[in-house]
């Protein structure tokens, strides 16, 4: 077989890709349908049966509760998202607004720190009883400024998490966009204000549409504000009633969870695809010509400095929570800042986390399983992505489409398809921190072919059959020719998959098992128990952490270009 593969490498590579590939992404798609539609438990457990859809029909009321605070909470913090991120992104790329570097580093880095670090964060700033800044205007205006725990709470949280990455994808389009355009329009007489209404906004107005389903489909998939801010709040949405379905109760409701994620996949599939319609056609909008130009920045006047603070708000929403956080690690107990608080400053909560074993441990297995993911989903991607754009054979487009299909499966429904799929194959997985290897591979195979798919159309096919023509094998070729030069692609396709996999909460929080509990799943055990002080003093330390390696990937993007 060894020298079968090293006279047809293509054909073979094409057969083992595809057979990963579908080995990884088609079994969950057929367990969690396979589940929706089987009896449970009982006598005639493994009989079809639609009833598991039926009690979701008979409970109309609820479903519709839950449908509309899906879409209130998705659509509000979308919106927010994309206002503000897209302000922000025209103030960077178009205008002299000052802080622009100081926005780009923030946007950058925040993206390291885990989500449920910052939504912990978010509490104790905006708590009822000891949230900082509550407790802060509460002597002045005698009443809250946000209860966080309420749908608005759930909303401005989320849409603070999604600023700085809507910020990031809407530089480019203004970055990119021909300022001949405008100035054309300028030298007609027309206005600043009509020139943006007219001309700017319209050319980017496709990158708007995708970028907002985009947050949109994100947020409706989201679960670690849901779950830390909505199911304290009596607000359940699609992601939290899943959870609830297999963690809420004594028995494990896997057929009526399996229903509401058939419900949750066809939600995100429907929102994909006016996602690919709008991005498939922005050749529509190509305005970069042959001829060099540099990007016109509008003089703001006195409103420089009004655009300017309008940028810091972006680091400011990144420093307030690790803030809060800072201060609650130095403190026994949560309180607002005073002097008896600060009588009371220690580092005991570091002194205590670090020396438990659970939560060292939770480290370890955070860096096997995000080591180990990243470095395998790169490979295969790497693979399927040469075999795309490379090889001749027609049936190559299959192995786009299945790299691309976890897309539908938001992290819950992942974790849950993953669960019922090494419930029943006799693969000894389950218990252990492979399970999480292989769910958190499938689960992010499409951002590995993209980081491949896009170096390797940059690279020319010349260099490649020079390498073949000189005598060098298919396997020589690919090791000293292709890999190295997309070799800073990869390495921040790898960091991308790295923090992405080690942020994550919503698969592990349905895969651990007593003792391998990962760095998300420990932080939400400490808050559930109510250990905050260790808490804070943990998910300080990891968010340092996280920012040193989201360090490195705002240098590989700077560097390579990696950024657009």
């Amino acid at each position: 077989m060894f020298a079968m593969m090293v006279r047809n490498p293509t054909q073979w590579m094409f057969i083992l890709t595809g057979v990963t590939l579908a080995y990884l992404v088609l079994p969950p798609f057929f367990f969690i349908l396979h589940t929706s539609l089987v009896i449970d438990r009982g006598l005639q457990a493994g009989g079809f049966t639609i009833q598991h859809f039926m009690n979701i029909v008979e409970s109309l009321g609820d479903v519709k509760s839950l449908l509309a605070n899906s879409m209130i909470f998705s659509i509000g913090s979308a919106g927010i998202a994309i206002c503000y991120g897209t302000t922000l992104a025209w103030l960077a790329e178009r205008s002299n607004a000052p802080f622009r570097t100081l926005a780009y580093i923030t946007a950058y880095v925040s993206f390291a720190i885990p989500g449920i670090i910052k939504v912990v964060g978010w509490i104790m700033l905006l708590g009822p009883k000891a949230g900082i800044l509550n407790a802060a205007v509460m002597p002045f205006t005698g009443a809250l400024l946000l209860n966080i725990f309420s749908m608005q709470g759930m909303i401005l949280v989320e849409s603070f998490l999604w600023i700085p990455i809507v910020f990031l994808l809407m530089s480019t389009p203004f970055r990119a966009m021909d300022p001949a355009l405008e100035e054309a329009a300028t030298t007609a007489g027309s206005s600043g204000w009509q020139v943006f209404r007219k001309v700017t906004f319209p050319l980017a107005l496709p990158s708007v549409l995708a970028v907002l389903i985009l947050t949109f489909i994100r947020s409706l998939e989201a679960f670690e504000i849901p779950a830390l801010i909505g199911i304290p709040a009596g607000i359940e949405v699609l992601t939290t009633k899943i959870y609830l379905q297999i963690r809420g109760g004594l028995i494990p409701k896997y057929g009526e969870a399996s229903a509401y994620s058939i419900i949750l996949i066809v939600m995100v599939a429907l929102g994909l695809i006016p996602y690919y319609r709008i991005t498939s056609k922005t050749y529509k909008y190509t305005t970069i010509s042959g001829k060099a130009y540099r990007p016109h920045r509008v003089e703001l006047g006195r409103w420089r400095w009004l655009g300017g603070a309008l940028m810091l708000v972006l680091p400011l929403l990144q420093v307030l929570p690790i803030a809060a956080i800072t201060w609650s690690s130095l403190l026994p107990f949560a309180q607002a800042p005073s002097w008896k608080a600060l009588s009371m400053v220690s580092f005991n909560n570091y002194r205590t986390a670090f020396a438990d074993s659970s939560i060292v441990g939770s480290v370890f297995n955070s860096l096997t399983v995000s080591v180990s993911s990243a470095t395998i989903a790169i490979i295969i991607t790497f693979f399927a992505a040469w075999l795309i754009v490379r090889a001749s054979i027609k049936a190559r487009w299959v192995l786009d489409q299945m790299a691309m299909l976890p897309l539908v499966f938001p992290g819950i429904v992942m974790g849950i398809a993953i669960l019922k799929m090494y419930l029943m194959l006799p693969i000894p997985v389950y218990g252990t921190i492979w399970i999480l290897v292989l769910a958190f591979i499938a689960r992010y195979l499409p951002y590995g072919i993209r980081f491949s798919h896009s170096a390797l159309l940059s690279l020319h096919k010349e260099l490649e059959e020079g390498a073949m023509v000189s005598g060098a094998s298919w396997f020589q070729m690919m090791r000293q020719v292709v890999v190295p030069l997309i070799m800073p692609a990869l390495l921040a396709g790898w960091i991308y998959i790295f923090l992405i996999t080690f942020r994550e909460l919503s698969i592990a929080l349905l895969l651990y098992s007593p003792g391998s509990q990962v760095v998300a799943v420990k932080i939400w055990e400490l808050w559930d128990n109510g250990h905050v002080g260790e808490l804070a003093a943990f998910s300080l330390v990891i968010a340092l952490g996280t920012v040193v390696v989201g360090s490195i990937f705002l240098k590989l993007a700077q560097r390579h270009g990696l950024q657009d």
